[in-house]
């Protein structure tokens, strides 16, 4: 059986920016997935935004790490050279400044997962 056809739904955005958070985002969780690891994308509509998740099986982060994850230049080992430290900023000033939000839930030892939402169009 078929699903019914979904809302027509419209966001107004920068596609190339939006692209860049996805990236951001999907690039964090391939990195700290372990292999055999799991990383899911979804989406869905709450209300009047627009929601999409990246979730990985991953560590998952300390809760005490959590409220420096958006800083520049901020990385929970500084002897980690994954990377500079500006994707999970650069992401966040994304969605920012599209009228949405972005933030982490995680559990240790079960993974994280990243939502961003952003408003719709009417």
């Amino acid at each position: 059986m078929l699903s019914p056809e979904p809302p027509n739904v419209i966001v107004q955005a920068d596609e190339e920016r939006v692209l860049q958070l996805i990236d951001n985002l999907v690039g964090n969780a391939l990195k700290f997935t372990p292999s055999g690891g799991r990383v899911t994308i979804g989406g869905f509509l709450d209300d009047n935004e627009l929601r999409v998740t990246v979730a990985d099986t991953g560590p998952g982060i300390p809760e005490e790490q959590r409220a420096r994850l958006f800083d520049r230049f901020w990385q929970a080992r500084g002897s980690d050279r994954r990377g500079l430290g500006l994707g999970l900023p650069i992401a966040k000033g994304i969605a920012e400044a599209h009228g949405g939000r972005l933030w982490v839930e995680s559990t240790m030892g079960s993974g994280s997962a990243f939502h961003f939402a952003m408003p719709l169009t009417s």
